[in-house]
């Protein structure tokens, strides 16, 4: 558990990253949320690793190639469109997390990034790492923090965190 100072309008509030991951597990898109905050050296940034609950995002894709009339038989293709939504799916997600935490703490400035990886084939298993900053980091920055989690803790080998 890793505890951070954010800046509210008058003054600071302690936050720990246990609070905000029960946040996270309770949105009800995701399967799985384990506090990784402990490998982010920065202050004031916070980090998860999430695994989306696939069988959403089945229903949401499905239900909208149903509404457009689409049939979708080539299994690759129908993976690479899963994929490409578990991109919007999950910006919703972080935007309406990020909608929470600001509402529940008064936070003034808060940021957010995530980097996809996948540890298996098929959409059943959409992993990311989420990032929150609680403090002055441009977005590029923060993405630069949430690439370095991944790239340093992501085993290309057995699809796992180390």
């Amino acid at each position: 558990m890793k505890y951070i100072q954010a800046n509210i309008e008058q003054g600071t509030v302690s936050l720990n990253s246990e609070e905000i991951k029960d946040m996270i597990e309770n949105s009800n898109f995701f399967e799985e949320v384990v506090d990784i905050s402990h490998q982010v050296y920065e202050d004031n940034i916070l980090a998860f690793r999430v695994k989306l609950d696939g069988s959403i995002l089945e229903e949401e894709v499905e239900r909208d190639l149903e509404e457009e009339g689409y049939v979708m038989t080539d299994e690759d293709e129908y993976t690479s469109v899963l994929l490409e939504q578990a991109e919007y799916f999950i910006d919703s997600a972080v935007d309406d997390i990020k909608d929470r935490i600001e509402s529940r703490y008064n936070i003034a400035h808060m940021g957010s990034s995530y980097n996809i990886y996948q540890s298996s084939s098929g959409t059943s298993n959409v992993r990311f790492v989420l990032t929150l900053s609680f403090g002055a980091i441009g977005h590029g920055q923060l993405f630069e923090i949430t690439n370095a989690v991944v790239d340093k803790n992501y085993t290309r080998n057995t699809g796992e965190f180390q």
